[in-house]
């Protein structure tokens, strides 16, 4: 049994932990902090779950605790995973700091990066493509939620190197803005449909750009490194009016001519025994994949104009943050990569 801790917990993504840990059968759930509820029992910010355990300061949370999730807001990971690190605890990171190299990190999210040493120390969890990094990882760099769908949309096309132009328009439920963010009250965003931040505006573009150029750089065979070629692609996210979910809709200009079987064959070999991809024919809905691990990708092959339109689905709250989270978790110890995680979504 690894002894947990989660720091954040009463965010979305800690409550996502909470009951994913909770459930896990090799954890054991040593401690859990909120800034905002501190002194004040679990069952305060989650009147859902029965349980009159008090949220803990960090320290306390994290005095028997081997492993710690950090469900906290950007910009603060980075000055608490140093310090549990040395202590020889291992961090895996929900937040944005350590996705990017530093001088990536400061430009995107205008801050400055207080522990730019550690970055390389830092692997980058997205399972499917880059799982031979995670074996033993101390830190794990939880990748962002648009990021996780749009990556795993356009990975099997880029390693084919079949990608010319990418335009990718996405959607997401309103937590994907967190518990505490401004202009998602009710009001304003029932009956209501946005884009916001386009033109290279939102910081996941830079994260998906170099995730595509580690997958160029590996070619069809999604396990080593080489020199990443990163190449600017079009990123428009959308906010609409339900909880949770992301839909990406990424649309690739083809740099030669492929089949729509061919196509079909391209991702099926490429995410051959993935636990939680899920290649379908039928289009993806969001609710499909809500509350489960799993990514629904179908892809399209236009060929008036020659494009192929692909089309990935997940839940924000789990495989866009804590259940890949977890997923990681079970990869860095060796547990079986499905452990505590559903393949399945929750209809309706």
């Amino acid at each position: 049994m690894v002894r947990v801790a989660i720091l954040g917990a009463s965010g979305y993504g800690g409550s996502e932990l909470l009951r994913l840990l909770g459930a896990h059968p090799e954890v054991e759930l040593v401690g859990f902090s909120s800034r905002a509820y501190a002194g004040r029992p679990l069952s305060a910010a989650w009147p859902h779950i029965d349980v009159d355990t008090p949220f803990s300061e960090v320290e306390e949370a994290v005095a028997e605790a081997e492993l710690v999730f950090m469900a906290l807001p950007n910009g603060i990971s980075m000055e608490l995973s140093p310090r549990l690190l040395e202590e020889g605890r291992r961090v895996i990171d929900l937040s944005g700091d350590f996705r990017l190299p530093p001088a990536v990190f400061e430009r995107w999210y205008g801050m400055e990066h207080r522990s730019p040493g550690w970055y390389e120390e830092a692997r980058y969890g997205l399972v499917e493509l880059f799982r031979a990094d995670l074996p033993g990882a101390r830190l794990v760099a939880n990748p962002g939620c648009y990021v996780t769908a749009a990556t795993l949309a356009l990975a099997p096309l880029v390693a084919a190197g079949l990608d010319g132009e990418i335009d990718i328009s996405a959607m997401s439920g309103v937590s994907g803005a967190g518990r505490d963010a401004g202009g998602t009250a009710f009001a304003e965003v029932n009956e209501n449909l946005k884009p916001y931040k386009p033109a290279g505006e939102h910081r996941h573009t830079a994260e998906i750009e170099l995730n595509l150029a580690r997958v160029r750089a590996q070619g069809p065979e999604p396990r080593t490194h080489g020199p990443a070629r990163e190449r600017p692609l079009v990123f428009t996210p959308h906010l609409v009016p339900m909880t949770r979910g992301i839909l990406v809709t990424a649309f690739v200009t083809l740099l030669r001519q492929v089949t729509a079987d061919g196509l079909r064959e391209l991702f099926a070999d490429f995410y051959e025994n993935e636990p939680f991809v899920r290649l379908t024919a039928e289009l993806p809905q969001t609710k499909g994949t809500y509350g489960s691990n799993t990514v629904w990708i179908s892809q399209r092959l236009d060929e008036r104009t020659g494009r192929v339109v692909v089309f990935a689905a997940i839940d924000n709250l789990v495989k866009g943050a804590s259940g890949q989270a977890v997923q990681n978790m079970n990869v860095v110890y060796g547990f079986p990569e499905t452990a505590g995680l559903q393949t399945h979504g929750i209809w309706p």
